[in-house]
């Protein structure tokens, strides 16, 4: 997206002060948000906002290269760059339903105790998450369970797949973070804005979540 006109203001960032937003710092986003997706093993919060604001620009940008000429470099490039993104916003969707798929159990529970700001599903995969459940317990019943003896100890609905949390990970600070634990020694270190650790992903799961930290 090197034209200028791509690069327009879309919308507002949400918050308390809401300040605008370009297409490029969407883009940032997320990429941002596709490798800590694709390199966490828990689902993290997910980013309809700036899917919609990115779709609606990809729109207008479709809209802006049918103007050129097809043997325009400007054509060529902004077509390349369309599949770029359309590339990065299709492995991010398929990457949370892959982690959706695996863990939906463990991934409903975890949802339903938290408040409605801190949701990492979307509405649109909340409502896939539960009917995925739904149907997987309807054919494991059909194809398992109803020929097992009632009294059978250890029901297979009770197993929930959950992530490993202990995997180690590559994070490089976002930011400067005071007082991170890094080792299971409980030593307490300040990260340096840039700086880059392997870690178990357990003791910095917040920080992703914050983004305070990215994985690399």
């Amino acid at each position: 997206m090197e034209d200028s006109e791509p690069l327009d203001q879309i919308g507002y960032e949400s918050g308390e002060d809401e300040q605008p937003i370009t297409a490029q710092k969407v883009l940032e986003i997320l990429e941002k948000a596709w490798l800590n997706e694709r390199l966490s093993p828990i689902i993290l919060p997910h980013q309809t906002e700036m899917l919609d604001l990115m779709l609606s620009q990809l729109a207008y940008m479709e809209e802006r290269i049918k103007q050129l000429d097809k043997n325009d470099f400007r054509s060529v490039a902004h077509r390349m760059e369309l599949e770029r993104i359309r590339y990065i916003i299709a492995s991010y969707l398929r990457c949370r339903l892959s982690k959706i798929e695996t863990f939906t159990q463990a991934i409903i529970k975890d949802e339903e105790s938290r408040s409605q700001a801190e949701k990492r599903l979307s509405e649109e995969e909340t409502v896939f998450a539960r009917e995925y459940l739904s149907n997987m317990e309807t054919h494991f019943q059909q194809l398992v369970l109803r020929h097992m003896p009632r009294s059978f100890p250890d029901d297979p609905r009770r197993r929930i797949v959950q992530p490993n949390l202990n995997s180690h990970v590559f994070i490089r600070a976002a930011e400067n973070v005071d007082s991170v634990v890094l080792r299971d020694d409980e030593e307490e270190v300040d990260l340096e804005q840039g700086s880059q650790h392997i870690v178990p992903f357990n003791l910095v799961a917040d920080l992703v979540v914050k983004g305070k930290v990215d994985l690399i």
